[in-house]
């Protein structure tokens, strides 16, 4: 990684981030909502005019509306209030707007977009268009942001309405029982490869199963693919996992290589921006197959070739490009990035429910929290008390959105994230199955800074506040 990149990522580890960050200014991360809410809303103002079956312009008007819902929600989780542009843009007079409160943007478009698209989008299985059920795990996902806590741009710490747990409830519950969604059950078996029922949906031959409900797609072709295989790699030979080069971890299962020969044929290079920690690890019970599965740390192929690694987030790496196979190679990877799936309602539906009222063993609350703990190998939960109940959906959540950028969310509206941040283990040892001792590269996870308050939001980049000068921005509060 270049200097000038380092010095961009450490300005996010060691909390010094700024409106002029080139994150938010030349890479786009903020416009690029934008464009979405700007293109949905051509859709939008344009697609009525067409003389086209009602039913289905009705559905495509919804998936767009379903779509600027889903950016007006990241927008207003990462930024805070937003201004609320819901037509075409014809002049530039429509930028000239005040920022609406975040509660504004709720009610007169996040919400109202997707109870028309769960209304007139269709009712069938996601395979890349939104449909009714997509929209209705963003709203589920949309009350249960509402019902905890936030900050606002003014820097006030405020809680949601407890109604809203009665309605992320109601909603994840339509879903389990009406939708035609399901959780993989069944591991994908080819030679010596197996992937886990719960890694299912990530395999790159298999996209779209019966589990997904929003799934953004990659194709094998240069500028479509994904470039997480890259970011995801935080080693191109393991060895400060494994230890030397020259060592040879696997003898005692007859495997005589070495960590060096053990390396992935297709080198993907060492980035390494996102990866896991060892307190991701120790989050996992023992027996729990998401852990091992979802952080690689070897791979065996269909073969019987075993590949090691320094443990790595396995849901966004195409294995292909791993193994240098052909027609794959940094952004030209098949490997779908999944926004959204059925254990997203098992999992609101039982932190919902819990918080409405207490939970007694064996009802649908239980049965829900259970199902995705079952299907992980883990034994299922009884007898616990309601705060019990509520730190064991908190850890499930963990373990089963592991690497998927929700838990930054997750710790926010559950008021934990600078408790949760701080002392996070550093050092890889014999206990996360390491050979020898090693620091995790990644500054972030030093554990030796809080998590300042005012990061529950970020900056509005300062061109914007610049270009809305007129309209009496002001940014948030702490930048």
């Amino acid at each position: 990684v270049s200097k000038v990149n380092r010095t961009h990522f450490n300005e996010w580890f060691t909390h010094t981030i700024h409106p002029s960050h080139a994150w938010l200014e030349s890479w786009g991360q903020y416009q690029g909502f934008w464009r979405g809410i700007s293109r949905a809303n051509d859709v939008i103002d344009n697609v009525p005019n067409i003389e086209m079956d009602e039913a289905e312009k009705n559905a495509i008007i919804g998936e767009a509306r379903a779509l600027r819902a889903l950016y007006y929600l990241h927008l207003v989780k990462t930024w805070g209030d937003m201004p609320i542009i819901t037509a075409s843009v014809t002049s530039s007079d429509i930028f000239e707007q005040p920022r609406s409160s975040v509660d504004d943007v709720y009610n007169q478009v996040i919400i109202p977009d997707l109870q028309y698209a769960e209304e007139n989008c269709k009712d069938e299985l996601h395979t890349g268009r939104v449909t009714k059920w997509t929209a209705k795990i963003i709203l589920a996902d949309v009350y249960l942001t509402r019902a905890g806590w936030r900050r606002t741009s003014q820097g006030e710490l405020v809680q949601g309405d407890a109604i809203n747990w009665r309605l992320a409830r109601d909603k994840a519950e339509d879903i389990i029982l009406n939708s035609p969604h399901a959780l993989n059950t069944m591991p994908l078996i080819d030679g010596a490869d197996t992937t886990v029922a719960y890694g299912v949906a990530w395999d790159g031959s298999n996209p779209f199963t019966v589990e997904s409900m929003l799934e953004s797609a990659a194709i094998n072709q240069a500028g479509f693919g994904s470039i997480l295989s890259r970011e995801c790699g935080p080693n191109s030979t393991g060895t400060k996992y494994w230890g030397t080069s020259g060592n040879k971890p696997f003898q005692q299962e007859g495997i005589n290589t070495t960590v060096l020969q053990m390396r992935f044929p297709g080198e993907p290079a060492s980035v390494g921006k996102y990866i896991p920690t060892p307190d991701l690890w120790n989050a996992f019970e023992n027996g729990d197959e998401r852990r091992d599965w979802s952080l690689m740390t070897r791979y065996t192929t269909s073969t019987g070739d075993t590949y090691v690694t320094q443990p790595t987030l396995r849901k966004y790496v195409d294995i292909d490009y791993y193994l240098g196979l052909e027609n794959t190679s940094f952004g030209n990877t098949n490997n779908n990035f999944i926004l959204y799936r059925y254990a997203d309602a098992l999992l609101i539906y039982a932190e919902a429910a819990n918080e409405i009222s207490p939970q007694t063993d064996g009802n649908d609350a239980y049965n829900a929290l259970n199902e995705i703990r079952t299907r992980a190998g883990l034994t299922p939960l009884s007898g616990l008390s309601q705060d019990q109940f509520q730190k064991a959906v908190w850890k499930e959540r963990r373990c089963e959105f592991n690497g998927e950028c929700k838990r930054r969310f997750d710790l926010i509206r559950t008021k934990r994230l600078s408790s949760e941040t701080t002392d996070i283990q550093l050092e890889w040892t014999a206990n996360e199955g390491a050979l020898s001792d090693y620091t995790n590269v990644n500054a972030l996870f030093t554990g030796t800074l809080p998590w300042p308050e005012h990061e529950w939001l970020m900056p509005i980049p300062q061109l914007e506040i610049e270009l809305n000068a007129d309209s009496d921005w002001v940014q948030n509060e702490g930048y």
